[in-house]
């Protein structure tokens, strides 16, 4: 608790200002610690936005660094009411001539017709074989139509049933049995020997299991459903409709240089969004001017993106030989027209300048693998820099701490001193007071 100032009562002088303002010149150390812990905090957050710009450049390249991100197709169709097509990576450029004959059915059989759905269907055992599986349900009890297409929904796989009303006066309900998937492969056989006591539903089949039929460039083939990802290479073809004898249609599949071409476009923009922030930090009021890591980062990413590719197996070893150059500063320029003439002449040349695939270290690969070391968690430049500034933010904070119990203790001294001296004034005027009342007599 601090002592009791007399606040210049015997003096005249205000000594509580005069205490404030030696305190306040001993505060200038810590006003100076202060600047430079904020100074400190300013460069923490300002290796985030840097760290930030460095891997959405990275996320960029990532979108170029592998032969399926890289290489985009595009398909089309000169027909689309009979098929769709979509193509993955593994696709290749062509034209193909394709005539859908016919498409897979999925089986559907039909017991004859019943009165109600409460009709009683007996009881015992039903027997199917689905894809080559036995299932048997046995049926307790009374069961009903209605409680039959319960049971085959429940517990056998592969096949759906409903009951079907076509307002007949009688025989109106009639249980329809479904295959889930179209093909052969997928049909199925039932046996109601097994069940009685009731109307035994008799079926018959309405539509036979069948598989699809197409003509390929003349080559007839035969698919088990009506879509399929093994008939062509890369590419996923959905049957739609069947064609007229003789009818065809025409796929194309080509390379989608325009999705290419932006997604190279969009590295070259976080290339150079990376760059300006740079450029930005460097000048003389940039808060990582004097930090390594700016320094660091802008040389190792600059020096990727000049240097030739030395471990690529592709003719293209340099970014000037796909349209993209230096621009001002440490920008780079990017010439959508040249790289497209690039794409066209040399396609496995620029996708390898850029994937990696079976030894070959493309850009992306490198790019990757740059900035995984440089943001580390345990051993990142950006972890080193944090740890550091960290720690001096702790340091200055200690002797924050210091240098204000320091003040404490020295406000404290002022105040005694000031107090003590007030005292002793007001009893000097006191004993000055008495002398003069006696004089007086």
């Amino acid at each position: 608790m601090s002592a009791v100032a007399f606040s210049g009562l015997a003096s005249g002088l205000d000594t509580g200002s005069i205490v404030a303002q030696l305190v306040e010149l001993k505060r200038a150390p810590i006003y100076r610690l202060e600047d430079r812990r904020k100074g400190f905090q300013t460069q923490l957050s300002s290796l985030v936005s840097l760290k930030t710009k460095l891997t959405d450049m990275q996320a960029a390249m990532a979108d170029l660094d592998t032969a399926r991100e890289f290489s985009t197709l595009t398909t089309s169709l000169n027909k689309e009411d009979f098929m769709s097509v979509s193509a993955s990576s593994d696709a290749a450029a062509g034209t193909y001539e394709i005539e859908v004959v016919e498409l897979a059915k999925a089986q559907k059989s039909s017991s004859q017709g019943y009165d109600s759905v409460d009709d009683l269907v007996g009881s015992g055992i039903i027997s199917f074989v689905v894809n080559g599986e036995n299932i048997d349900l046995n049926l307790s009890g009374a069961t009903t139509l209605e409680g039959l297409k319960g049971l085959i929904n429940n517990d056998v796989p592969g096949l759906s049933a409903t009951i079907i009303n076509d307002g007949s006066e009688t025989g109106a309900y009639t249980l329809q049995i479904s295959s889930e998937e179209e093909g052969t492969d997928n049909a199925f056989t039932l046996d109601v020997s097994g069940l009685s006591g009731g109307t035994t539903p008799l079926f018959t089949t309405d539509v036979p299991a069948r598989d699809a039929t197409i003509i390929i460039d003349g080559t007839t083939v035969t698919i088990g459903s009506n879509s399929s990802d093994d008939v062509i290479s890369g590419l996923t073809l959905n049957l739609l409709k069947e064609m007229e004898t003789g009818e065809t249609l025409v796929l194309k599949v080509n390379v989608d240089t325009e999705g290419i071409s932006e997604k190279v476009k969009n590295f070259v923009d976080k290339y150079n969004d990376l760059f300006a922030y740079i450029k930005e930090q460097g000048k003389e009021d940039g808060s990582l001017r004097q930090n390594p890591t700016l320094r660091a980062v802008a040389s190792r990413i600059e020096n990727l993106a000049t240097s030739a590719l030395s471990d690529g197996l592709g003719s293209i070893t340099q970014f000037h030989q796909i349209g993209i150059t230096r621009g001002d500063g440490r920008s780079l320029k990017f010439d959508a027209e040249d790289f497209k003439a690039a794409l066209s002449d040399d396609f496995n040349g620029v996708r390898d300048f850029f994937i990696e695939r079976d030894g070959n270290l493309g850009k992306g690969y490198l790019f990757d693998q740059a900035v995984e070391g440089m943001t580390d968690s345990i051993d990142g430049l950006f972890k080193i820099s944090n740890d550091a500034l960290n720690k001096k933010i702790d340091y200055a904070d200690q002797s924050i701490d210091r240098y204000e119990r320091s003040i404490e203790s020295y406000r404290l001294t002022l105040e005694r001193k000031f107090t003590a001296m007030e005292m002793m004034m007001a009893q000097l005027q006191a004993q000055g007071s008495y002398l003069n009342t006696l004089n007086q007599y």
